[in-house]
């Protein structure tokens, strides 16, 4: 047994020949596996040579050398074969041949592998010269091409650099144009038959060079790359330093426009700096550009460009003068005793210095000025109403004085008394009180005996003279202007148009003389009738208005005809006006009060459109003398009391009893059927007596009952004034509910309940579908209206009191809300809940966002705690929004996330103010890479204390 051997062995024994062809039997898998590793490795050494081969194809004029094509062609081949379909494994014989077979071509294929090896060799170059001109020809207007868009896209980003003031191109650049337009221009078949491309290898120079020329644009379109330099020449400057004049010249007359605005106020005068600057600034506007070169000053463009600069930090110098709440006056010291610029003492210096000396002097201590009563600058001044309030008139002197009362002192008429006559006694003064209409006891009100001794004197304006003697005053009577006088206010006011060569205009005199005369001499007349002519500068409109005029007996009928000579929007605005107390500022909020009255509301048009158009015709009705602004404040109008009497003859379907002090409604004879408008504002009515049956008034389009102390209304108050579009029962802080007669308003358009602190209740508001406006901010109300998602015409939305709810729901179908103002009651527990956003893509019209003491607020919009999510917000959220106010949110951190900049394309203004928590304004976290626009925002206000 031990000399038998295996048939293996014995098979070796015989010999390798043998060997080769009997090892073919066993496993037939390993071939195959021989086979595929060889296999795979070649196709990764065919990408290999593949992508250098086309990145050396890409130099002009070359193709592949054949070898390579060779080999490329027959690595493909191989690799695209299956090895499983060399195998035959159908019988033992077959099996033995296809796995001999399949080993042989193992052997062959590390060849075209080993073959490969020198292909990739780096040294190794896979392609040869192509000596084809016509390659060279396409690969030339190729590379042409390819300039063209570079010289295309450097000449956009040149033209936008070149928008800047005072740029010009680099030379380099233009040098760089000039060369690529000329290459561009080539026509690669002029080279060959010119003889200057004969041979490829002359073409191949070519391409090369429109190759550098590509290349050398590259840097110029770098994102930091500039292709302009500053603009030197004086053909620039020039130009440049009369702009900047002209700009100067401009400022230079705003600031002198305020600045006489200011120095009319008593005991002021310029500051020095303003003096120095309007000095400087008028010696640079009289430079003659022309002459400084003519005389050598500026014979070069760098002492032109000099002069320039010089202009251009004069003008941010003046910037600061012109900024809002920058005073241009001082106090000027040197002045002794009161200026007294009343209207209708101008240019009677005989009444200007009896009254100064008066009041030098120790013998006079009470002045009356008999005639109009006009307000104007004086010490302490204070305007008493026709129905006098001791209370009331005590806290207007008090503030005039500046007395710090406390909270106790205000109802308090003896307390007040007592200040008073105390603060009065301090220091010289003159207390000023305009237009009085009957007698009172001055020690009643706090002003000591005036026996010369105290420091204090008094002068009142009165119309009536028993009123002047009752006082026991020296009266001085102030009568109408003279024809001389008259005629210097009157050119004054209507402007130097109507005159030539410093004279009337021959063809106007007539007219204007008989129009002068009809005025009578009182100033208030003159100026007015004078506004109203401004710029009619053609006879027959002097003729129409003296046809007009003509027809006038009163000084009312006088004024009437500036009222006549406004466009019919405008008489509207300003009869409104008189819905207002007597003598009262009005704020000019009162825009908004035109808006859903429907004076200036225009279907289509945004409600800031109308703001503006309402901005717009309060500016005519102050240029036409019949509102002016209050001194010292930018948000209030004023309506003289001649005036507001006019308003209300002309239209005597207005029942106004404003700040009249009212305890009680008017009597029920007074509410007339014809009633148009009624207002009972800032009056002291605590209720509407249940015994008192609803007006019959059935005209009545508007119901002014705001700042009074309403508690209660009748259920059946409103059942007779269907007609009723604007109710207004602001500020009425003890009003517990609404009465279930409201509900049956169904024209109403405006609900004011704001400040109404002890309402509770509004669920009778629900039947109210064409309310545009409604504001119940500042109550106490814990549920919204369950119907408040059927108010889909409101604009305006004011939102507030002890709401825990979401407000998801409520506001998912007011689409057309213009303006949403939201302030939590600072004593609630609960909060605000902003759980949803789909209501944020509905509110597509929203032009303005007002929140306030939103507690749970981190940001304005962005991630949790915001109002408003960024994920899956449809497009055209906010789309129309432009204003954002945000207020109190003491956990505020952030305004919103960077990603809401997309949603925020129309915002114009941004206001916060005492949200102490705020750090950002935008928030950054992980959003590298976004970019930040806000195209439109014009105007940030923040009032805060840590940013």
């Amino acid at each position: 047994m031990d000399n038998i051997k295996s048939a293996t062995d014995i098979v070796k024994d015989v010999g390798p020949t043998v060997w080769k062809y009997v090892k073919y039997q066993f496993c037939p898998n390993v071939y195959v596996d021989q086979y595929v590793a060889v296999q795979n490795k070649l196709k990764r050494q065919l990408d290999d040579v593949e992508a250098k081969l086309e990145t050396q194809l890409n130099r002009p004029a070359k193709k592949a050398r054949s070898q390579v094509d060779n080999w490329l062609e027959e690595a493909r081949k191989e690799t695209a074969v299956n090895a499983e379909d060399l195998i035959c494994r159908e019988s033992y014989f077959k099996n033995i041949c296809s796995s001999r077979k399949l080993d042989e071509k193992t052997e062959a294929l590390n060849g075209i592998f080993m073959e490969g090896e020198n292909y990739i060799n780096d040294s190794q170059s896979l392609v040869i010269d192509d000596q084809s001109i016509e390659y060279c020809t396409i690969v030339f207007k190729e590379k042409q091409e390819q300039l063209k868009l570079r010289q295309q896209d450097i000449e956009a980003k040149l033209g936008t650099q070149r928008m800047q003031p005072g740029k010009i191109a680099r030379k380099e650049v233009e040098d760089w144009m000039a060369k690529a337009g000329h290459q561009i221009a080539i026509k690669v078949e002029d080279l060959i038959s010119q003889g200057e491309c004969s041979s490829s290898s002359n073409l191949e120079k070519k391409i090369e060079e429109l190759n550098q020329t590509f290349k050398q644009g590259e840097k110029y379109m770098n994102a930091g790359e500039s292709l302009v330099v500053d603009d030197h020449s004086m053909g620039y400057c020039a130009p440049a330093f009369k702009e900047k004049q002209g700009r100067l010249k401009h400022q230079k007359e705003l600031i002198e426009a305020n600045l006489k605005t200011e120095c009319m106020q008593p005991r002021k005068i310029a500051r020095k700096d303003v003096k120095e600057w309007l000095e400087k600034a008028s010696q640079q506007i009289a430079i003659e550009v022309e002459d400084l070169i003519s005389q050598g000053e500026c014979s070069s463009s760098t002492n032109l460009k000099k002069n320039t600069e010089e202009l251009k930090q004069m003008l941010e110098e003046g910037k600061e003068f012109t900024n809002a709440g920058v005073s241009l006056v001082i106090d000027d010291h040197s002045i002794k005793g009161v200026p007294l610029l009343v209207e209708e003492c101008r240019g009677r210096d005989d009444i200007q210095d009896q009254i100064l000396e008066w009041l030098k002097g120790d013998g006079v201590t009470r002045i009356a000025v008999l005639g109009m009563g006009v307000s104007r600058d004086f010490d302490i001044i204070v305007q008493q109403k026709r129905k006098f309030d001791t209370l009331k008139f005590q806290k207007g002197i008090a503030s005039s004085l500046e007395l710090e009362l406390e909270p106790e002192d205000h109802e308090n008429e003896t307390r007040l008394v007592g200040l008073i006559s105390q603060k009065l006694r301090q220091g010289n003064s003159v207390l000023i009180l305009d237009d009085v209409w009957q007698q009172f006891c001055l020690e009643d009100v706090g002003i000591p005996i005036l026996d010369g001794n105290n420091g204090c004197k008094l002068i009142f304006t009165t119309r009536l003279q028993e009123v002047a003697h009752a006082m026991e005053c020296e009266v001085i009577s102030v009568n109408p202007f003279p024809p001389k006088e008259a005629l210097e206010l009157f050119l004054e006011k209507v402007g130097s148009a109507v005159l030539s060569d410093g004279r009337i205009k021959v063809d106007i005199k007539p007219f204007l003389e008989q129009i002068l005369q009809k005025c009578g001499g009182v100033p208030l007349a003159i100026v007015t009738m004078a506004k109203s002519m401004r710029g009619k500068l053609l006879p027959r409109h002097w003729k129409l208005a003296l046809s007009e005029f003509s027809k006038f007996e009163s000084i009312i009928d006088c004024l009437k005809f500036s009222y006549e000579c406004l466009e019919p929007q405008c008489q509207e605005c300003f009869l409104y006006c008189a819905l207002y107390p007597e003598d009262a500022g009005i704020y000019k909020e009162l825009i908004e009060y035109w808006i859903e009255e429907g004076l200036i509301y225009k279907e289509g048009i945004t409600r800031e459109a109308m703001n503006w158009k309402g901005h717009d015709i309060l500016d005519k009705l102050v240029d036409s003398c019949l509102l002016e602004l209050v001194r010292g404040s930018e948000y209030r109008v004023s309506m003289h009391d001649l005036l507001r009497e006019m308003a209300l003859e002309i239209n005597p379907q207005f029942l106004v009893k404003a700040g009249m002090a009212l305890e009680k409604l008017p009597e029920e004879d007074e509410w007339r059927e014809d009633l148009l408008k009624v207002s009972l504002m800032r009056n002291h009515i605590t209720e509407i007596p249940s015994s008192m049956s609803s007006p019959k008034c059935p005209m009545l389009t508007t119901l002014l009952l705001s700042n009074n102390n309403i508690s209660t209304i009748p259920e059946a108050f409103f059942e007779h004034m269907l007609g009723l579009k604007v109710l207004d029962l602001s500020n009425n802080r003890e009003l517990s509910r609404l009465p279930t007669s409201i509900s049956k308003l169904e024209k109403l358009t405006t609900l004011l309940l704001e400040d109404c602190k002890s309402l509770r209740d509004v669920s009778s508001l629900s039947n109210l579908v064409g309310l545009k406006k409604l504001d119940f901010s500042r109550t106490s109300i814990e549920e919204l209206p369950q119907r408040l998602n059927m108010l889909t015409n409101l604009k305006y939305l004011g939102l507030g009191g002890r709401l825990s709810e979401k407000l998801d729901e409520p506001l998912q179908n007011l689409s057309k809300l213009q303006h949403l103002l939201v302030i939590a009651n600072p004593d609630a527990k609960t909060k605000f809940k902003w759980e949803k956003i789909g209501i944020w893509g509905k509110l597509q019209n929203l032009e303005k966002l007002d929140l306030r003491s939103l507690h749970n607020l981190n940001m304005v919009f962005g991630e949790v705690g915001a109002i408003a999510e960024s994920a899956s917000l449809p497009a055209g959220t906010f789309s129309s929004l432009q204003y954002i106010n945000v207020e109190e949110c003491d956990r505020l951190k952030k305004l919103f996330s960077v990603r809401w900049l997309g949603y925020l394309q129309k915002l114009q203004t941004i206001e916060v103010k005492d949200c102490e928590q705020l750090e950002e304004i935008i928030g950054f976290e992980y959003e590298e890479g976004y970019k930040v626009t806000l195209p439109n925002l014009e105007r940030l206000k923040f009032t805060i204390a840590k940013l």
